[in-house]
């Protein structure tokens, strides 16, 4: 569905970032927020961005998007000692403005070692180039990079992990399907194995029922993330 209720006045001055913990499933604390973009409209609907992107793009705005959700989370998590997560795009990683931006941005910002980005993994094997230059870029900015919506069916495994990352997400549906199906448990246990022998976290994405989350425990995974714990919301209290 898209937002009938904005039109060509769309401003980015209405994106906001809402946030979503990352939980540490060892100590039950929150490990990480994911910083995700909503679009206020004028009766104050949180709008997703499957909403709102076209507009984005129509406007030619994607790497204003992405400079706007970073600026406005790295000030709400300037003097807050948490970690934070912020997706980037298949544009954001060859373009030249959101390498600048990052590069003039972290100069003087507290901790940068505690900001993570997100990249699909398709996105971050379709433009391997452009990746490596990215990774450079981040790595020299103390940046951490986050492999998201991994699947152990269609990616592959050894050119994930060659990548210079320090978490990968697999959806909850994976881990389930793990305790139903020996062939999916093994290829679950290899991943899960060889991201702990490169010291590459393993998080369980869209975990929405408890069963599901029981299921990633089984498996040995640490950390998860989804609407069982939290939905995304401005504040983080």
């Amino acid at each position: 569905m898209q937002v009938t209720e904005v039109t060509e006045s769309f401003s980015l001055d209405s994106v906001v970032p809402f946030f979503q913990p990352i939980m540490d499933l060892s100590h039950d604390a929150v490990w990480s927020y994911e910083c995700l973009a909503r679009l206020m409209t004028l009766d104050e609907r949180a709008c997703l961005p499957s909403e709102f992107l076209y507009l984005v793009e129509r406007h030619d705005l994607v790497a204003e998007l992405t400079q706007t959700i970073f600026n406005r989370s790295a000030n709400y998590f300037r003097d807050i000692n948490m970690a934070w997560n912020i997706n980037v795009s298949l544009s954001d990683l060859s373009d030249p403005t959101i390498h600048r931006f990052l590069m003039s941005e972290l100069k003087s910002y507290p901790n940068p070692q505690r900001i993570s980005v997100e990249i699909t993994a398709q996105n971050a094997l379709l433009e391997s180039a452009h990746f490596s230059e990215f990774s450079e870029i981040c790595q020299s900015l103390n940046i951490k990079m986050v492999i998201d919506h991994f699947d152990p069916d269609k990616t592959d495994l050894q050119g994930i992990l060659a990548l210079p990352i320090s978490a990968i997400k697999v959806s909850g549906e994976v881990f389930e399907n793990a305790v139903l199906n020996t062939e999916s448990a093994n290829k679950t246990k290899l991943l899960i194995e060889l991201c702990e022998q490169n010291n590459i976290a393993v998080i369980a994405e869209h975990i929405e029922q408890k069963n599901t989350l029981d299921a990633a425990k089984r498996m040995g995974v640490k950390y998860a993330q989804g609407f069982y714990f939290c939905q995304p919301s401005a504040s983080t209290n």
